[in-house]
Protein backbone atom coordinates (compact mmCIF):
# COMPACT_ATOMS: atom_id res chain seq x y z
CA UNK A 1 0.00 0.00 0.00
CA UNK A 2 1.29 3.19 -0.99
CA UNK A 3 0.46 6.61 0.87
CA UNK A 4 -0.69 9.97 -0.94
CA UNK A 5 0.77 13.05 0.04
CA UNK A 6 1.10 14.81 3.81
CA UNK A 7 3.21 16.66 5.67
CA UNK A 8 7.01 16.15 7.16
CA UNK A 9 8.48 17.10 9.52
CA UNK A 10 12.01 17.42 10.64
CA UNK A 11 12.74 17.03 14.68
CA UNK A 12 15.74 15.21 16.76
CA UNK A 13 16.16 11.35 16.18
CA UNK A 14 14.43 9.22 18.60
CA UNK A 15 13.78 5.28 18.78
CA UNK A 16 12.58 4.10 15.18
CA UNK A 17 9.54 2.51 15.39
CA UNK A 18 6.53 3.56 13.80
CA UNK A 19 3.20 4.59 15.08
CA UNK A 20 -0.55 5.46 13.67
CA UNK A 21 -1.48 9.26 14.86
CA UNK A 22 -4.99 11.14 14.44
CA UNK A 23 -5.41 14.88 14.72
CA UNK A 24 -8.61 16.83 15.99
CA UNK A 25 -8.68 18.75 13.04
CA UNK A 26 -8.60 15.89 10.62
CA UNK A 27 -10.55 12.61 10.46
CA UNK A 28 -7.84 11.04 8.86
CA UNK A 29 -5.43 8.54 9.62
CA UNK A 30 -1.62 9.46 9.75
CA UNK A 31 1.69 7.53 9.56
CA UNK A 32 4.27 8.55 11.82
CA UNK A 33 7.64 7.43 12.10
CA UNK A 34 11.45 8.11 11.65
CA UNK A 35 13.76 7.52 8.39
CA UNK A 36 17.75 8.72 9.06
CA UNK A 37 17.15 10.56 11.72
CA UNK A 38 13.77 12.62 10.26
CA UNK A 39 10.57 12.52 11.76
CA UNK A 40 7.81 11.76 8.78
CA UNK A 41 4.25 12.39 9.57
CA UNK A 42 2.34 11.63 6.56
CA UNK A 43 -1.45 11.69 6.16
CA UNK A 44 -2.76 8.22 4.26
CA UNK A 45 -5.84 9.88 2.82
CA UNK A 46 -8.32 7.30 4.77
CA UNK A 47 -10.48 7.87 7.23
CA UNK A 48 -10.04 6.41 10.72
CA UNK A 49 -11.90 3.21 10.83
CA UNK A 50 -11.19 0.04 12.34
CA UNK A 51 -11.12 -1.72 9.18
CA UNK A 52 -8.71 1.40 7.71
CA UNK A 53 -6.35 1.04 10.71
CA UNK A 54 -5.40 -2.25 9.95
CA UNK A 55 -4.12 -1.57 6.45
CA UNK A 56 -2.47 1.64 7.64
CA UNK A 57 -0.44 -0.81 10.45
CA UNK A 58 0.51 -3.38 7.68
CA UNK A 59 1.40 -0.77 5.49
CA UNK A 60 3.79 0.68 8.41
CA UNK A 61 4.56 -3.07 9.72
CA UNK A 62 6.11 -3.33 6.04
CA UNK A 63 7.76 -0.11 6.43
CA UNK A 64 9.45 -0.71 9.30
CA UNK A 65 10.72 -3.88 8.66
CA UNK A 66 12.28 -2.94 5.17
CA UNK A 67 14.27 -0.06 6.59
CA UNK A 68 15.80 -2.63 9.11
CA UNK A 69 16.37 -4.57 5.94
CA UNK A 70 18.22 -1.40 4.04
CA UNK A 71 15.52 -2.31 1.41
CA UNK A 72 12.87 0.40 2.08
CA UNK A 73 12.46 3.00 -0.79
CA UNK A 74 10.96 6.10 0.39
CA UNK A 75 10.32 7.81 -3.10
CA UNK A 76 8.16 4.42 -3.92
CA UNK A 77 6.39 4.44 -1.09
CA UNK A 78 5.19 7.66 -1.26
CA UNK A 79 4.39 8.93 -4.62
CA UNK A 80 2.92 12.38 -3.62
CA UNK A 81 6.10 13.38 -1.35
CA UNK A 82 6.93 16.53 -3.08
CA UNK A 83 10.13 16.07 -5.87
CA UNK A 84 12.40 17.62 -3.23
CA UNK A 85 11.64 14.95 -0.54
CA UNK A 86 12.06 12.32 -2.97
CA UNK A 87 15.43 13.48 -3.66
CA UNK A 88 16.15 14.09 -0.58
CA UNK A 89 15.92 10.23 1.09
CA UNK A 90 16.73 9.14 -2.32
CA UNK A 91 20.66 10.23 -1.84
CA UNK A 92 20.71 9.32 1.82
CA UNK A 93 19.61 5.94 0.75
CA UNK A 94 22.85 5.86 -1.87
CA UNK A 95 20.89 5.92 -4.83
CA UNK A 96 20.76 8.10 -7.82
CA UNK A 97 17.06 9.97 -7.89
CA UNK A 98 16.11 8.34 -11.54
CA UNK A 99 12.03 8.05 -11.29
CA UNK A 100 10.26 6.29 -13.62
CA UNK A 101 6.96 8.45 -15.30
CA UNK A 102 4.78 6.36 -13.16
CA UNK A 103 6.93 7.50 -9.58
CA UNK A 104 5.72 11.34 -10.25
CA UNK A 105 2.79 12.65 -9.89
CA UNK A 106 2.61 15.87 -12.42
CA UNK A 107 0.75 18.16 -9.24
CA UNK A 108 4.00 17.59 -7.62
CA UNK A 109 6.17 18.42 -10.70
CA UNK A 110 4.48 21.53 -11.81
CA UNK A 111 4.84 23.07 -8.23
CA UNK A 112 8.67 22.69 -8.93
CA UNK A 113 8.44 23.76 -12.74
CA UNK A 114 6.96 26.82 -11.74
CA UNK A 115 9.57 27.92 -9.41
CA UNK A 116 12.36 27.37 -11.63
CA UNK A 117 11.58 27.34 -15.28
CA UNK A 118 8.15 29.37 -15.17
CA UNK A 119 9.73 32.59 -13.92
CA UNK A 120 12.31 32.36 -17.24
CA UNK A 121 9.93 33.40 -18.94
CA UNK A 122 10.45 36.96 -19.82
CA UNK A 123 7.18 37.89 -21.60
CA UNK A 124 4.33 38.98 -18.97
CA UNK A 125 2.00 38.41 -21.95
CA UNK A 126 3.42 34.43 -21.93
CA UNK A 127 3.57 34.42 -17.91
CA UNK A 128 -0.12 35.96 -17.72
CA UNK A 129 -1.17 33.23 -20.23
CA UNK A 130 0.53 29.82 -19.24
CA UNK A 131 -0.12 30.62 -15.28
CA UNK A 132 -3.89 30.93 -16.20
CA UNK A 133 -3.83 27.94 -18.58
CA UNK A 134 -2.14 25.86 -15.97
CA UNK A 135 -3.76 27.17 -12.63
CA UNK A 136 -7.58 27.36 -14.49
CA UNK A 137 -7.70 24.36 -16.58
CA UNK A 138 -4.89 21.40 -16.77
CA UNK A 139 -3.82 21.51 -13.18
CA UNK A 140 -7.63 20.71 -12.39
CA UNK A 141 -7.76 17.52 -14.43
CA UNK A 142 -4.00 16.05 -14.16
CA UNK A 143 -3.16 17.18 -10.49
CA UNK A 144 -3.11 14.19 -9.06
CA UNK A 145 -2.27 11.91 -12.47
CA UNK A 146 1.48 10.70 -12.66
CA UNK A 147 2.94 11.08 -15.95
CA UNK A 148 1.99 7.50 -16.92
CA UNK A 149 -1.19 8.02 -16.64
CA UNK A 150 -1.24 10.90 -18.84
CA UNK A 151 -1.87 9.09 -22.34
CA UNK A 152 -2.69 10.61 -25.28
CA UNK A 153 -6.21 9.69 -25.09
CA UNK A 154 -6.27 11.46 -21.88
CA UNK A 155 -5.15 14.32 -23.51
CA UNK A 156 -7.54 14.31 -26.06
CA UNK A 157 -10.67 14.22 -23.43
CA UNK A 158 -9.26 16.84 -21.79
CA UNK A 159 -9.49 18.85 -24.95
CA UNK A 160 -12.57 17.48 -25.90
CA UNK A 161 -14.33 18.96 -22.03
CA UNK A 162 -12.94 22.43 -22.29
CA UNK A 163 -15.23 24.72 -22.36
CA UNK A 164 -16.31 28.41 -21.77
CA UNK A 165 -16.19 28.95 -18.97
CA UNK A 166 -18.44 32.45 -18.11
CA UNK A 167 -20.01 34.86 -20.60
CA UNK A 168 -22.19 34.41 -23.59
CA UNK A 169 -20.37 31.65 -24.86
CA UNK A 170 -20.42 29.79 -21.45
CA UNK A 171 -20.82 26.28 -21.51
CA UNK A 172 -20.24 25.83 -24.87
CA UNK A 173 -16.59 24.37 -26.63
CA UNK A 174 -13.78 26.06 -27.00
CA UNK A 175 -12.22 27.12 -30.62
CA UNK A 176 -9.80 24.74 -31.76
CA UNK A 177 -7.17 27.45 -31.78
CA UNK A 178 -8.23 28.10 -28.13
CA UNK A 179 -7.46 24.31 -26.94
CA UNK A 180 -4.43 24.31 -29.11
CA UNK A 181 -3.37 27.91 -27.08
CA UNK A 182 -4.24 25.62 -23.61
CA UNK A 183 -1.96 23.08 -24.65
CA UNK A 184 1.25 25.08 -25.58
CA UNK A 185 1.99 25.33 -21.82
CA UNK A 186 0.80 21.78 -21.11
CA UNK A 187 3.39 20.50 -23.71
CA UNK A 188 6.34 22.67 -22.40
CA UNK A 189 5.85 20.90 -18.64
CA UNK A 190 5.90 17.52 -20.19
CA UNK A 191 8.73 18.27 -22.24
CA UNK A 192 10.80 20.19 -19.47
CA UNK A 193 9.60 16.91 -17.48
CA UNK A 194 11.29 14.15 -20.10
CA UNK A 195 14.39 16.25 -19.87
CA UNK A 196 14.89 16.30 -16.49
CA UNK A 197 14.42 13.20 -15.77
CA UNK A 198 15.72 11.45 -18.94
CA UNK A 199 12.62 9.69 -19.81
CA UNK A 200 12.28 8.35 -23.06
CA UNK A 201 8.71 8.18 -24.08
CA UNK A 202 5.64 9.10 -26.12
CA UNK A 203 4.31 11.97 -26.27
CA UNK A 204 0.66 12.06 -25.15
CA UNK A 205 0.33 15.47 -27.95
CA UNK A 206 1.86 13.27 -30.72
CA UNK A 207 -0.96 13.05 -33.39
CA UNK A 208 -3.40 15.00 -31.64
CA UNK A 209 -3.48 17.96 -33.57
CA UNK A 210 -5.23 15.28 -36.20
CA UNK A 211 -7.96 14.75 -34.26
CA UNK A 212 -8.94 18.18 -33.24
CA UNK A 213 -11.12 19.61 -36.17
CA UNK A 214 -9.53 22.46 -38.16
CA UNK A 215 -10.01 26.03 -37.48
CA UNK A 216 -11.38 27.63 -40.57
CA UNK A 217 -9.42 30.64 -41.11
CA UNK A 218 -10.47 33.74 -39.38
CA UNK A 219 -10.71 36.71 -41.72
CA UNK A 220 -9.66 40.04 -40.47
CA UNK A 221 -11.76 42.56 -40.67
CA UNK A 222 -11.29 46.17 -42.49
CA UNK A 223 -12.90 49.12 -41.89
CA UNK A 224 -14.53 51.29 -44.61
CA UNK A 225 -13.65 54.56 -44.78
CA UNK A 226 -17.33 56.06 -44.01
CA UNK A 227 -17.57 53.67 -41.08
CA UNK A 228 -13.89 55.10 -39.81
CA UNK A 229 -15.54 58.43 -39.82
CA UNK A 230 -18.35 57.61 -37.95
CA UNK A 231 -16.49 55.85 -35.30
CA UNK A 232 -14.17 59.21 -34.75
CA UNK A 233 -17.37 61.28 -34.35
CA UNK A 234 -18.47 58.75 -31.74
CA UNK A 235 -15.23 58.24 -29.96
CA UNK A 236 -13.76 60.21 -27.34
CA UNK A 237 -12.17 63.52 -28.35
CA UNK A 238 -9.21 62.66 -26.07
CA UNK A 239 -8.88 59.48 -28.37
CA UNK A 240 -9.19 60.58 -31.53
CA UNK A 241 -5.53 61.42 -32.71
CA UNK A 242 -4.44 57.95 -31.22
CA UNK A 243 -6.83 56.23 -33.05
CA UNK A 244 -6.12 58.35 -35.97
CA UNK A 245 -2.22 57.56 -35.33
CA UNK A 246 -2.72 53.99 -35.83
CA UNK A 247 -4.71 53.94 -38.69
CA UNK A 248 -2.23 56.15 -40.33
CA UNK A 249 0.80 53.84 -39.34
CA UNK A 250 -0.43 50.48 -38.64
CA UNK A 251 0.63 50.64 -35.25
CA UNK A 252 -0.95 48.48 -32.41
CA UNK A 253 -1.81 49.24 -29.20
CA UNK A 254 1.12 47.88 -27.61
CA UNK A 255 3.43 49.44 -29.90
CA UNK A 256 1.47 53.08 -28.61
CA UNK A 257 1.98 52.42 -25.41
CA UNK A 258 5.93 52.26 -25.55
CA UNK A 259 6.14 55.79 -27.71
CA UNK A 260 7.45 58.32 -25.70
CA UNK A 261 7.86 62.14 -27.04
CA UNK A 262 11.44 61.98 -27.94
CA UNK A 263 10.94 59.19 -30.45
CA UNK A 264 10.17 61.92 -32.49
CA UNK A 265 13.24 62.83 -34.16
CA UNK A 266 13.36 65.00 -37.38
CA UNK A 267 10.88 63.73 -40.37
CA UNK A 268 10.65 59.99 -38.43
CA UNK A 269 8.96 58.49 -35.51
CA UNK A 270 11.10 55.90 -34.00
CA UNK A 271 9.43 52.61 -33.10
CA UNK A 272 11.57 51.01 -29.77
CA UNK A 273 9.71 49.65 -27.44
CA UNK A 274 6.28 48.26 -26.83
CA UNK A 275 4.26 48.95 -23.07
CA UNK A 276 1.85 45.35 -22.15
CA UNK A 277 0.51 44.38 -18.98
CA UNK A 278 2.13 47.09 -17.34
CA UNK A 279 5.02 46.60 -18.07
CA UNK A 280 7.73 48.26 -20.43
CA UNK A 281 9.41 45.75 -22.99
CA UNK A 282 12.83 46.89 -25.00
CA UNK A 283 12.01 44.64 -27.49
CA UNK A 284 8.83 44.31 -29.39
CA UNK A 285 7.00 41.03 -30.89
CA UNK A 286 9.87 40.26 -33.81
CA UNK A 287 13.03 42.14 -34.45
CA UNK A 288 11.39 43.73 -37.59
CA UNK A 289 8.94 45.72 -35.51
CA UNK A 290 11.44 48.16 -34.79
CA UNK A 291 11.12 50.62 -37.25
CA UNK A 292 10.95 54.28 -38.60
CA UNK A 293 7.86 55.33 -39.79
CA UNK A 294 8.38 58.33 -42.24
CA UNK A 295 6.20 61.44 -40.96
CA UNK A 296 3.50 62.75 -43.27
CA UNK A 297 1.56 65.64 -43.26
CA UNK A 298 -1.46 63.69 -41.78
CA UNK A 299 0.50 61.94 -39.30
CA UNK A 300 2.20 65.00 -38.36
CA UNK A 301 -1.15 66.88 -37.42
CA UNK A 302 -2.10 64.16 -35.19
CA UNK A 303 1.86 63.69 -33.18
CA UNK A 304 1.52 67.74 -32.96
CA UNK A 305 -1.77 66.99 -31.14
CA UNK A 306 -0.54 64.66 -28.93
CA UNK A 307 2.65 65.91 -28.38
CA UNK A 308 1.14 69.41 -26.72
CA UNK A 309 -0.39 67.59 -23.79
CA UNK A 310 1.30 68.33 -21.08
CA UNK A 311 1.86 66.05 -18.01
CA UNK A 312 3.50 63.15 -19.34
CA UNK A 313 7.12 61.88 -21.60
CA UNK A 314 4.74 59.64 -22.91
CA UNK A 315 3.23 60.49 -25.81
CA UNK A 316 0.02 58.13 -26.01
CA UNK A 317 -2.17 58.73 -22.57
CA UNK A 318 -5.47 57.99 -21.02
CA UNK A 319 -7.52 60.84 -20.68
CA UNK A 320 -6.25 60.99 -17.15
CA UNK A 321 -2.98 61.79 -17.66
CA UNK A 322 -1.88 57.60 -16.87
CA UNK A 323 0.16 56.04 -19.26
CA UNK A 324 -1.61 54.44 -22.05
CA UNK A 325 -3.39 51.17 -21.49
CA UNK A 326 -4.06 48.90 -24.39
CA UNK A 327 -6.92 47.08 -22.30
CA UNK A 328 -8.55 49.94 -21.34
CA UNK A 329 -8.69 51.78 -24.56
CA UNK A 330 -9.77 48.42 -26.11
CA UNK A 331 -12.88 49.10 -23.51
CA UNK A 332 -13.07 52.84 -24.67
CA UNK A 333 -12.89 51.32 -28.60
CA UNK A 334 -15.79 49.15 -28.19
CA UNK A 335 -17.34 51.75 -26.68
CA UNK A 336 -17.23 53.94 -29.96
CA UNK A 337 -18.18 51.08 -32.44
CA UNK A 338 -21.61 50.81 -30.57
CA UNK A 339 -22.70 54.01 -30.06
CA UNK A 340 -21.46 54.03 -34.05
CA UNK A 341 -23.66 51.58 -35.56
CA UNK A 342 -21.06 50.42 -37.72
CA UNK A 343 -20.41 46.31 -38.22
CA UNK A 344 -18.19 45.57 -35.07
CA UNK A 345 -14.06 46.20 -35.03
CA UNK A 346 -11.79 45.74 -32.78
CA UNK A 347 -8.95 48.12 -32.11
CA UNK A 348 -6.33 45.94 -33.92
CA UNK A 349 -8.80 45.99 -37.27
CA UNK A 350 -6.88 49.63 -37.77
CA UNK A 351 -3.90 47.60 -38.76
CA UNK A 352 -5.62 45.51 -41.22
CA UNK A 353 -7.23 48.48 -42.38
CA UNK A 354 -3.97 50.77 -42.91
CA UNK A 355 -2.30 47.46 -44.90
CA UNK A 356 -6.03 47.28 -47.27
CA UNK A 357 -5.93 50.82 -47.70
CA UNK A 358 -2.79 50.94 -48.44
CA UNK A 359 -2.78 48.39 -51.24
CA UNK A 360 -5.86 49.82 -52.88
CA UNK A 361 -4.72 53.42 -53.11
CA UNK A 362 -1.19 51.66 -55.08
CA UNK A 363 1.37 51.47 -52.27
CA UNK A 364 4.01 49.03 -53.26
CA UNK A 365 3.46 45.41 -51.36
CA UNK A 366 7.72 45.47 -50.68
CA UNK A 367 7.56 49.06 -49.09
CA UNK A 368 4.50 47.98 -46.85
CA UNK A 369 6.24 44.90 -45.90
CA UNK A 370 8.65 47.52 -44.07
CA UNK A 371 5.60 49.71 -42.75
CA UNK A 372 4.54 47.31 -41.01
CA UNK A 373 7.13 45.65 -39.53
CA UNK A 374 7.16 42.04 -41.14
CA UNK A 375 9.92 39.93 -41.72
CA UNK A 376 8.79 39.45 -46.00
CA UNK A 377 6.11 39.80 -48.29
CA UNK A 378 4.10 36.95 -47.60
CA UNK A 379 2.28 38.30 -44.78
CA UNK A 380 0.94 40.82 -46.68
CA UNK A 381 -0.29 38.77 -48.94
CA UNK A 382 -1.90 35.90 -47.31
CA UNK A 383 -3.20 38.03 -44.35
CA UNK A 384 -3.87 41.47 -46.15
CA UNK A 385 -4.29 41.07 -49.68
CA UNK A 386 -7.54 39.67 -49.82
CA UNK A 387 -10.35 41.30 -51.49
CA UNK A 388 -12.73 43.73 -49.46
CA UNK A 389 -16.05 44.13 -51.43
CA UNK A 390 -16.80 48.16 -52.40
CA UNK A 391 -13.17 49.72 -50.36
CA UNK A 392 -12.37 50.81 -54.23
CA UNK A 393 -14.76 52.69 -54.06
CA UNK A 394 -13.31 54.44 -50.77
CA UNK A 395 -9.67 54.96 -52.37
CA UNK A 396 -9.76 58.58 -53.36
CA UNK A 397 -10.82 59.37 -49.93
CA UNK A 398 -8.61 57.11 -48.62
CA UNK A 399 -5.96 59.17 -50.50
CA UNK A 400 -6.56 62.08 -49.42
CA UNK A 401 -6.62 61.04 -45.49
CA UNK A 402 -3.24 59.66 -46.19
CA UNK A 403 -2.22 62.29 -47.93
CA UNK A 404 0.20 62.21 -51.34
CA UNK A 405 3.31 62.29 -49.00
CA UNK A 406 2.13 59.02 -47.90
CA UNK A 407 2.76 57.63 -51.44
CA UNK A 408 6.52 58.90 -52.04
CA UNK A 409 7.56 60.12 -48.62
CA UNK A 410 8.63 64.20 -49.06
CA UNK A 411 6.88 64.38 -52.69
CA UNK A 412 3.62 65.92 -51.41
CA UNK A 413 3.78 68.68 -53.92
CA UNK A 414 4.89 66.36 -56.65
CA UNK A 415 2.02 65.50 -59.41
CA UNK A 416 2.12 61.52 -59.06
CA UNK A 417 0.39 59.03 -62.13
CA UNK A 418 -2.22 57.23 -60.55
CA UNK A 419 -3.16 53.76 -61.83
CA UNK A 420 -6.89 53.67 -61.80
CA UNK A 421 -8.98 51.30 -64.12
CA UNK A 422 -12.08 52.87 -63.95
CA UNK A 423 -11.89 56.03 -65.46
CA UNK A 424 -13.70 57.94 -62.73
CA UNK A 425 -13.08 61.56 -61.68
CA UNK A 426 -10.63 60.22 -59.13
CA UNK A 427 -8.30 59.18 -62.03
CA UNK A 428 -8.49 62.60 -63.96
CA UNK A 429 -8.50 64.50 -60.71
CA UNK A 430 -5.46 62.96 -59.45
CA UNK A 431 -3.96 62.18 -62.64
CA UNK A 432 -3.03 58.36 -62.16
CA UNK A 433 -0.44 56.86 -60.16
CA UNK A 434 1.11 53.48 -60.36
CA UNK A 435 3.03 51.02 -57.53
CA UNK A 436 6.01 53.19 -56.42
Amino acid sequence: MRMKKGMLALEEPVKQIGAIKRRKESKKLYVDFYYFGRRITRSTELNDTPANERKVRAFLDKVMQRIEDGTFKFAEAFLGATEEEKEFFTQLEGREYRPEPHQVVFGEYVKEWMATIFPTFGSPTKRRDYREAIETRILPAFRNMTFHQITGMAVFRFTESLVWKKGIHKGKPLSTARKSNILIPFRSIWNDACDHYRWVIKSPFDNLRKRLPKTEKKEHTVIRFADWLTFLDNLEVHYRPIAELMILTGMIPSELGGLRKDDIEGNYLNVRNSYVLGVEKKSLKTAFRKRQISITEAIRKRLQELQNRPGSPYLCTMVDGSRFNSSRFCKVWKKAVDQAGIPYVTSYSARHSFAAWSLIIGVNPLRLVKLMGHASKQMVYEVYGNYVEGLEEDAENIFRYFGRDFIIPGKSKSPIPFRDSTGDSFANNLLTFGDC
